[in-house]
């Protein structure tokens, strides 16, 4: 369940970050177009009023070549030098003396015209020169008429038309879908241009509505003058703008995408992939997923229960039961077998309290490793977990296995002295097969030796004499020490190992490694009647030819 759900949250975590790229170059791009749209309205902007202030200052520069300090005789000879500017001027679509504000009389093109203000006057840096936003009343056109003061009714004028700032022409790097315009500085616009206007002129009786374009994001930009009273203003759709880059975004888009792909495909291999067995055992140890089996030793020279050896299962979240093989030698390796055999010295010592305290004959044996050896804390351990159990500690046995070299051989001699002085028993466990040898017989005091499977196997129906049973046999009884034979399957092997002496054994023949609550209900069966009394009243499991006699429906 655990992996399933470690599985799910990379799953998960790999969608959200496959995205991330294409969210990311959205991002990107977003600030990119608008800096980018932002940098050529600013250029076009700028354009825009440097040409309406070249067109401003091209009336101002007529102003300066006619008579403004009095109010000069409207002749033919003036209009005459009024016409004689326009043509020089192009720009500058009428000259003439302007009275009261809105009337043009004595010009160069007519006697007189009427403009009709759009907004109201306002000065700039030079307070007799006055600009205002006009409709010129006898061609209807608009523009801006600015004017020098002589007098106060009495003005030199000059009509700039709306066309001549050119807005129409000013393209920017985003085709012609913007609004421009050169406002006064009261925002009155004096000249604009936008894509309806544009279509009005193609289609004046056309009903044209705005495109729903300009109802999202814009971006825009304005600049004023700093010599005359106008400034230029420009928009542009943020969508028109992205359009624009359509090309690269479908590049980058692309790119993200494929990134996307790969950040998800590594975490869903991630999601597939197995944690390591170091955090799988680690986490196991923290979920309390180790358990103890029981598997019987029997004393096969009088087919009593001797107790039992714990072995250790892996029981996992969905209740499948994993064997030690599968995990014991990253545990030793790593040093978790450590927390791991304290874990199962809990679990032993609430399990078989109860019944040990009533039997007191049986022994438990429980595996330690190199580690345990390291320090002395593995004696303070056992006085711990098991001083106030019904498990006494004559009924513990202790066993050292060679598959890991002890590093300190003194140091491991002092540690089990320590746990010897409690009334614990100590054991060799498959021995002559590992690192120490002998050498663990002579110099660490152990009380009992277990002979390995792999030399059991060798005894078969055919066997006279089997000489490292024999040998390991001889030895252990010189040394007044217990011989447990392990992974007796056989009866050849069973009658071959009770006739050479061995003291107790442990195999399938007898029972596999029983879960707790199975291995106390064979210890309350064979702790009652039995199928044949030996001295003290205490059942047998073994029939006569040394046939095996267990209560099956407890170990099947």
């Amino acid at each position: 369940m655990r992996n399933r759900v470690r599985s799910v949250i990379l799953l998960l975590l790999g969608v959200v970050l496959g995205l991330v790229p294409m969210f990311l170059a959205h991002v990107f791009m977003r600030d990119y177009v608008q800096s980018r749209g932002e940098r050529n309205l600013q250029q076009t902007a700028v354009r825009s009023l440097v040409n309406a202030e070249e067109i401003i200052q091209e009336a101002v520069d007529v102003f300066s070549t006619l008579p403004h300090y009095r109010v000069p005789i409207c002749d033919k000879k003036l209009q005459d030098r009024f016409r004689a500017m326009t043509l020089r001027h192009g720009e500058l679509h009428d000259v003439g003396l302007i009275y009261n504000g809105e009337f043009m009389y004595c010009s160069s093109m007519q006697e007189s015209t009427r403009f009709y203000p759009i907004s109201e006057a306002i000065s700039g840096m030079v307070p007799h020169l006055m600009y205002v936003a006009v409709e010129d009343g006898f061609t209807g056109k608009k523009g801006l008429l600015v004017t020098w003061v002589i007098q106060e009714q009495v003005s030199l004028g000059a009509f700039i038309l709306a066309d001549e700032f050119n807005l129409k022409s000013m393209q920017t790097e985003f085709g012609p879908n913007y609004r421009m315009s050169i406002d006064l500085t009261n925002d009155v616009p004096v000249a604009e241009t936008s894509p309806e206007l544009k279509l009005r002129e193609k289609a004046p009786f056309a009903t044209i509505e705005a495109d729903s374009i300009w109802g999202g994001d814009l971006i825009e930009y304005q600049i004023a003058s700093e010599r005359y009273p106008v400034e230029a203003k420009i928009a542009v759709p943020f969508a028109s703008v992205w359009q624009s880059f359509e090309g690269i975004m479908n590049v980058i888009d692309g790119f993200a995408a494929l990134t996307g792909v790969f950040i998800l495909f590594f975490f869903v291999r991630l999601g597939m992939r197995k944690p390591s067995p170091y955090v799988s055992i680690r986490q196991g140890i923290k979920q309390r997923e180790f358990i103890p089996y029981y598997q019987p030793i029997i004393d096969i020279q009088s087919g009593r229960l001797a107790g039992c050896e714990v072995l250790v299962r892996w029981r996992k979240e969905d209740g499948t039961v994993v064997s030690p093989g599968h995990f014991i030698a990253t545990a030793e390796a790593s040093g978790l077998a450590v927390p791991m055999t304290s874990l199962l010295m809990e679990q032993v010592a609430e399990e078989l309290s109860d019944a040990y305290a009533r039997f007191g004959h049986l022994k438990v044996a429980i595996n330690l490793f190199n580690r345990h050896f390291d320090d002395i804390e593995i004696v303070t351990e056992i006085e711990r977990t098991f001083g106030n159990s019904g498990v006494r500690f004559t009924q513990l046995v202790f066993e050292v296995t060679e598959r890991q070299p002890l590093e300190n051989l003194d140091r491991a001699r002092a540690i089990i002295e320590r746990m010897q002085r409690l009334g614990v028993r100590v054991a060799l466990d498959d021995a002559g097969t590992g690192h120490g040898g002998f050498a663990y017989l002579q110099k660490l005091g152990m009380d009992i030796i277990k002979i390995d499977k792999l030399f059991v196997d060798s005894i078969t129906a055919e066997s006279e004499s089997v000489p490292i049973v024999d040998s390991l046999c001889s030895m252990a009884k010189g040394m007044k020490m217990v011989v447990v034979a392990e992974g007796v399957e056989t009866e050849e092997q069973l009658t071959y190992l009770r006739n050479l002496g061995i003291n107790e054994a442990q195999g399938y023949i007898f029972s596999p490694p029983l879960p707790g609550s199975a291995y106390l209900e064979l210890v309350e069966a064979l702790g009652g009647a039995g199928s044949k009394k030996v001295s003290g009243g205490v059942p047998s499991v073994l029939g006569p030819n040394n046939s095996v006699k267990m209560p099956r429906k407890l170990i099947a």
